[in-house]
């Protein structure tokens, strides 16, 4: 037995030929690092392994996203280990309440800290205190006054007519002027459409992070992709153990969207998931055999991507 713990294993080895297929050229926009909620919950590697492991699945780099601190320095670290490796790692802030909620000079201080994306508040957002999620039940494991801070300062989008607060607006004008792309956290439906309204008034590239814990009807989300947001399904969701969504919902909902208004990303950072790169991995495969055609998935996983992040696209990679 020891024999065996001891033995080096290639993780490769045990993928099926050409593992890589649907990945070549793949950005994930929704990378999670470790540690992200705690040091103590050591779910998987280092950030800079597991950016070599995706690099070899062919992809082309990571938005690196935390639900408590920014992940600028983060980001220019793994990137530096990384070294001359065809793999790009960005940095990003999530504006929940410990970094005072959403507020343009809080924005302008990231984008200058080299932030290319910001998030919405996640566990933050009124919408997602009140249904007291996933990432606010681990939180609440950690700190026994998590409740009452999260409560006590959630973060609401709208004013009492319905329209953007002032100071939403303004970081959104922020991301304007500094070209980041937003992604709207776990806000509610009816604050995203005010968000998606005000980027599309601005120009921002927008994308609707998590619609389904919202809405099980995604003919709802038409109204988002009519005004240019990209929708993103994440492998996260799905490996949940608590999750009531399945992949066939899923696919069901890109094909009611069409894959050109839609982003694959990863999201994962639990202890029960594969590693990133195969969580977004399997995720692809499993949509390949519900019947999207690998020019789809490349659309969802490498193309919108690249042009949320206002890059351009990699040509098609062959095979190795």
């Amino acid at each position: 037995m020891d024999d065996e713990l001891t033995t080096p294993l290639a993780f490769a080895d045990a993928l099926p030929p050409d593992y890589g297929r649907f990945l070549r050229g793949a950005f994930d926009l929704h990378a999670h690092g470790q540690p992200d909620l705690s040091a103590t919950a050591l779910n998987r590697g280092p950030d800079v392994g597991v950016a070599r492991l995706a690099s070899a699945y062919g992809m082309r780099g990571w938005v690196l996203k935390s639900h408590l601190w920014p992940t600028m320095d983060r980001a220019a670290i793994v990137q530096r280990e990384l070294g001359d490796l065809p793999f790009e790692v960005l940095g990003s802030i999530t504006l929940n309440p410990q970094l005072g909620g959403v507020d343009p000079a809080v924005v302008e201080l990231a984008a200058d800290a080299g932030a290319e994306v910001v998030f919405l508040p996640t566990w933050g957002a009124r919408a997602d205190v009140e249904r007291w999620g996933y990432i606010s039940r681990l939180l609440e494991r950690q700190s026994p006054r998590f409740r009452g801070f999260a409560e006590a300062n959630a973060v609401s989008l709208l004013d009492a007519g319905g329209g953007l607060r002032s100071e939403v607006a303004e970081a959104i004008e922020v991301c304007a002027q500094r070209g980041l792309l937003l992604g709207t956290g776990h806000v509610s439906l009816e604050e995203s459409l005010a968000v998606v309204r005000e980027c599309r008034r601005l120009d921002v590239p927008v994308m609707l992070t998590h619609p389904l814990h919202f809405t099980d009807d995604p003919a709802e989300l038409h109204v988002f992709t009519e005004l240019g947001a990209k929708v993103e399904f994440s492998s996260a969701p799905l490996i949940n153990p608590e999750s009531h969504h399945g992949v066939r919902d899923f696919a069901a909902a890109i094909r009611e969207l069409g894959p050109e208004h839609v982003v694959l990303s990863s999201d994962v950072f639990s202890r029960w998931v594969p590693p990133l790169p195969e969580s977004l991995r399997t995720l692809a495969e499993q949509l390949f055999y519900l019947g999207l055609t690998p020019e789809e998935l490349r659309r969802m996983l490498v193309v919108n991507p690249h042009e949320l992040l206002r890059r351009p696209v990699p040509e098609l990679e062959a095979a190795a």
